[in-house]
């Protein structure tokens, strides 16, 4: 128990860094996720036929918002972990 007390800092911003980090993957699936929807909702024969249109609908839409949820929720996720490894630091 005194080699967790000892090296308290140590433990606290590898815990931390990697929450960050699995933070940082969850929203690069979220990014891909939405970029295959972007691919998967184009008809290639529309899109030769009409180039300059692009067909929105609810499903785009909503994987938009989702896009916006998962940006904020990264944002606070950063903002969580700058303060949690600055209190740390300040600890030592």
């Amino acid at each position: 128990m005194e080699w967790f007390s000892a090296h308290r800092l140590v433990i606290g911003i590898l815990a931390d860094s990697v929450t960050f980090a699995g933070g940082c993957i969850l929203t690069r699936d979220a990014f891909l996720r939405l970029r295959e929807l972007k691919r998967s909702r184009l008809d290639e024969r529309f899109q030769e036929e009409f180039p300059r249109l692009n067909l929105t609908d609810d499903e785009w839409k909503a994987a938009v918002t989702a896009m916006r949820w998962t940006l904020s929720g990264f944002g606070l996720m950063m903002l969580g972990f700058l303060l949690q490894l600055l209190l740390r630091v300040v600890e030592a």
